[in-house]
């Protein structure tokens, strides 16, 4: 069930102080709203003109036995702007750029998005974040997607990426006709939760 780098509570924790860093500001297990009503499988983070590589990214959600698609499981995803920030002010909570997602009976979804940059004077790859629930499922940081060509990227981390599998989620960023790069994403969901902040998650 791992993916690259923040997988496990251990490490979502060790994250949350990144980003503590990051802001100057005491943030903890941060955790969204719930989706609005009308949250289907494709969404928007970025907003039209947002300076940067536009990303698609075109996602599947899989039961606990990694091969099953479920429908009706909401994904929130969030990334920084093209130069590494969650928020005009350096802050980190809630990013600017985030959307939810409804997968569909097929257990897809799309989310369109920048590439996003790295945190400024940290050697740490760039990355997508992602967290879901819903579906039986309750709330639980799903993962990151990365990328292989991501000069921050160890070879543990491309190690660590083989060993998951098609849920290593190491993207080769595959760039169409227009420019737009594409990436897919494989997430898998756990009955578990690995969320054990204060705050309560969304259902």
């Amino acid at each position: 069930m791992s993916s690259l780098l923040y997988r496990t509570p251990v490490r979502a924790l060790v994250h949350v102080f990144v980003l503590t860093a990051i802001a100057g500001a005491q943030v903890r297990w941060p955790v969204p709203a719930p989706a609005p009503p009308n949250t289907g499988p494709e969404a928007a983070l970025s907003p039209p003109g947002e300076p940067g590589e536009p990303l698609v990214i075109q996602g599947t959600v899989f039961a606990p036995d990694g091969a099953t698609p479920v429908a009706g499981v909401v994904v929130y995803a969030y990334n920084t702007d093209a130069q590494g920030f969650y928020r005009p002010d350096k802050g980190v909570w809630p990013p600017r750029l985030h959307a939810w997602v409804r997968t569909d009976a097929n257990g897809h979804f799309t989310l369109h998005t920048i590439r996003p940059g790295h945190y400024p004077n940290m050697h740490i790859p760039a990355h997508v974040h992602t967290q879901l629930w819903g579906a039986g499922f309750p709330f639980q940081y799903s993962g990151e997607l990365h990328f292989a060509d991501d000069p921050m990227i160890t070879p543990g981390d491309r190690e660590q990426a083989v060993r998951s599998g098609k849920f290593g989620n190491l993207c080769v960023p595959e760039k169409d006709a227009e420019g737009v790069l594409h990436c897919p994403m494989a997430l898998q969901a756990s009955k578990e939760s690995n969320y054990h902040g204060p705050q309560t998650p969304p259902q």
